[in-house]
């Protein structure tokens, strides 16, 4: 069936440009809200340069939307869900983090679904 085929063409290149551990921590801390990318590279402990080279990925495949405020152009996520989704992924890999008990686990969603719930200075 042609439209089974584009479907699961375009989401393996989705899954392909979030295949980056940064990537998936940009895309989980921008869960909490809009951000810049200074501040996002303060947080994840990553240069300004190369998170804009990740969220220059994401935008190109419409995960990450970008918008100007003053002189600051801060980024969101297009569809919020995302960063759900990828959280409750844990459960699908959680088989093969040998050295990550059960409780290890659950505690790396909560303090994830915790950030998202936290307010973001702007």
């Amino acid at each position: 069936m042609p439209s089974r085929k584009i479907v699961a063409s375009e989401l393996a290149h989705v899954l392909r440009q979030i295949s980056h551990p940064d990537r998936i921590r940009l895309l989980l801390k921008l869960q909490s809200g809009e951000q810049t990318v200074n501040e996002l590279g303060d947080i994840l402990e990553i240069s300004p340069t190369r998170v804009s080279q990740h969220l220059g990925v994401l935008r190109a495949v419409a995960l990450v939307e970008t918008t100007t405020h003053g002189q600051k152009r801060v980024y969101r996520l297009a569809q919020p869900e995302l960063a759900v989704w990828l959280i409750e992924g844990i459960d699908f890999i959680a088989h093969r983090l040998s050295r990550a008990t059960p409780a290890d686990i659950e505690h790396a969603k909560q303090l994830w679904e915790a950030e998202a719930a936290e307010p973001v200075e702007t």
